[in-house]
């Protein structure tokens, strides 16, 4: 599996092995720049390049 952290534009931000790991740069991203969390969200994909799973948007990682 890979998950990696895109854009809105579609640019990709960086790609992970780890589900964690990503979740946690996702995280730091939206912490660092919390008006980014509308722009950036991560995504899962198979080894076949397959999107599997839920998109995590970092607006869903904003603490209230």
């Amino acid at each position: 599996m890979t998950y990696s952290i895109f854009d809105s534009t579609g640019n990709l931000v960086d790609a992970f092995d780890d589900h964690d790991a990503a979740v946690a740069a996702l995280t730091a991203i939206v912490t660092a720049e919390p008006d980014a969390a509308d722009d950036v969200f991560l995504v899962a994909q198979d080894d076949q390049g397959h999107l599997v799973g839920e998109t995590v948007y970092g607006s869903s990682l904003v603490a209230a």
